[in-house]
């Protein structure tokens, strides 16, 4: 099974299941049947889509369909087998491309070129309005359908990454909360250690600095008694800063402190940051200030923590009435955001100050922005949920939008085409009727001249039809509707006219059964 997963295997596979259809045109016995040459392009054709598929999806869409329509219609043999060889193909590729297409304008764009570039081919290798409609009704259908049914796909595998992205971000939450409750214990008994340990060693102190200073000892023995007071007093000192540091907190933003401070402090560690900074602070002490400062100083520590070496960009624009904040860095594909709850205190500072926050990738960058008002205002509701949890939502919706689209669409589709084809066969019916009246007129003999006045403008078909008798030898053979409703019990019956340099040399009706 390891051997499936490499791409290469899996497109040898794939090339040999859309060959067999290639395969069959040459080998079969059916009227129209590929020539070996014809079957080389097809395979070559089919190659060149399968590598073209991951890169250039709107490409091999392209390839396949214009193989489809060339081998459907540009061919002077029934259309059949050519429609057969390359159908798998072109459904293959439409499917493949909606699955790697994530923006619907790319794939809107991609299918109008395609039916530009294909219709263009097949007016000129047939010069048939009737080609070309083929072709386009085709287009849209091979097109689109198996693309949506592809985009389908991607939305609902999208849905089932974004399940397991929050129950992974849920589980990694709860080992949050663990490991907070058990940081929090240990400064609890680091704070019961110094109050206990601290006080009997004052104590111990207290009893030392006494005998250090009893009239009862000599002097050996009272410096004795002091150095065992020094040792005890240093003591209780490392305790207490084994203590504070086991609290884990950071240090507070120094009062008045700027985001240019910052930025300095954090380059003098080695940190690249660009730093565009407009206008002036109102009240560089105040808590909104702070907030400003507080939002950049958790953007650039999120920075060197998942994007060490990359150049940072901070721009803080002091405006009248507000501030904006934006810091960008690289999104290395690790969560920029690191684990989440440093933004989220964040968010929920900015939302007290009345202001706007926002974080996350975006054009390739993880960007944390914030708008925080110089005036006080009305409290924005907390947001309840997750954004894992908003993300599942949104795929959801995506997946339902896109089943109801592909559902519509293909409906559409069906019901286009057969109105189209309908059409199409009221048209040909109408413009190809010989009438009854003037087919007695026409007598064997007649040159073309004497019989085109009574002949309608166009056709009813080109190739013969399976009931066709036997033609006059050297004649050429043309076939008239003989009424109007291409729908009746009747709409199989013919004219058939036949001419030898250039006189009608036979004629013939034609029945339905």
């Amino acid at each position: 099974m390891g051997v499936l997963r490499s791409p290469k295997v899996r497109d040898a596979l794939l090339w040999a299941v859309l060959g067999l259809p290639v395969w069959w045109a040459v080998a079969t016995s059916h009227q129209g049947r590929f020539a070996w040459w014809e079957c080389v392009i097809g395979l070559a054709v089919v190659a060149g889509a399968l590598a073209l598929r991951r890169r250039r999806p709107s490409w091999a869409v392209f390839v396949a369909l214009a193989a489809w329509a060339l081998a459907t219609v540009a061919r002077s043999a029934p259309t059949e087998v050519g429609l057969v060889a390359m159908l798998p193909l072109a459904v293959a590729t439409s499917y493949s491309a909606g699955v790697r297409v994530s923006e619907a304008h790319q794939a809107v764009a991609g299918f109008a070129w395609t039916t530009a570039g294909v219709s263009a081919l097949v007016a000129a290798a047939t010069r048939d309005d009737g080609a070309v409609l083929v072709a386009v009704i085709g287009i849209a259908f091979l097109g689109t359908v198996p693309w949506l049914v592809g985009r389908h796909r991607r939305q609902y595998r999208d849905l089932v990454w974004a399940g397991w992205e929050r129950a992974e971000q849920l589980e990694r939450e709860q080992r949050i909360i663990a490991e907070q409750a058990r940081l929090r214990e240990r400064t609890r008994i680091a704070g019961d250690m110094h109050d206990l340990l601290g006080h009997e060693l004052s104590l111990v102190a207290l009893r030392i600095g006494g005998l250090e200073v009893a009239p009862d000892l000599d002097s050996r023995h009272r410096e004795v008694a002091g150095e065992a007071r020094a040792a005890v007093t240093s003591a209780a000192q490392r305790l207490r800063e084994v203590v504070e540091m086991l609290r884990e907190e950071p240090p507070p933003l120094t009062p008045g402190g700027s985001v240019r401070e910052l930025v300095e402090r954090a380059e003098t560690s080695g940190m690249r940051i660009h730093l565009a900074e407009s206008g002036e602070p109102a009240d560089t002490t105040s808590m909104r200030q702070r907030a400003v400062c507080r939002v950049a100083q958790e953007a650039l520590t999120n920075a060197a923590k998942h994007a060490p070496g990359a150049e940072v960009s901070v721009r803080v624009e002091h405006e009248p009435g507000e501030t904006r904040v934006l810091v960008a860095n690289p999104a290395t594909g690790e969560g920029g955001g690191g684990g989440g709850y440093g933004l989220v205190a964040l968010a929920e500072r900015v939302r007290l100050a009345g202001g706007e926050f926002h974080a996350g990738e975006r054009g390739g960058e993880f960007t944390v922005h914030a708008r925080i008002p110089q005036e006080a205002q009305q409290i924005a509701p907390a947001p309840e949920g997750s954004e894992s949890a908003a993300r599942l939502a949104a795929a959801q919706r995506k997946v339902r939008s896109s089943r109801t689209v592909a559902i519509a669409v293909a409906t559409g589709c069906v019901v286009g085409l057969a109105t189209v084809s309908g059409a199409i066969a009221v048209y040909d019916a109408v413009t190809s009727v010989l009438s009854p009246a003037d087919y007695q007129r026409l007598r064997p003999g007649q040159s073309w001249a004497d019989v085109e006045p009574y002949l309608p403008s166009r056709t009813r078909i080109d190739d013969p039809p399976r009931r066709d008798p036997p033609r006059p030898p050297g004649a050429e053979c043309l076939y008239y509707s003989t009424h109007h409703n291409p729908f009746d019990e009747r709409r199989l019956e013919l004219y058939r006219l036949c001419f030898r340099a250039d006189v009608l040399v036979g004629k013939d009706f034609i029945a339905g059964r």
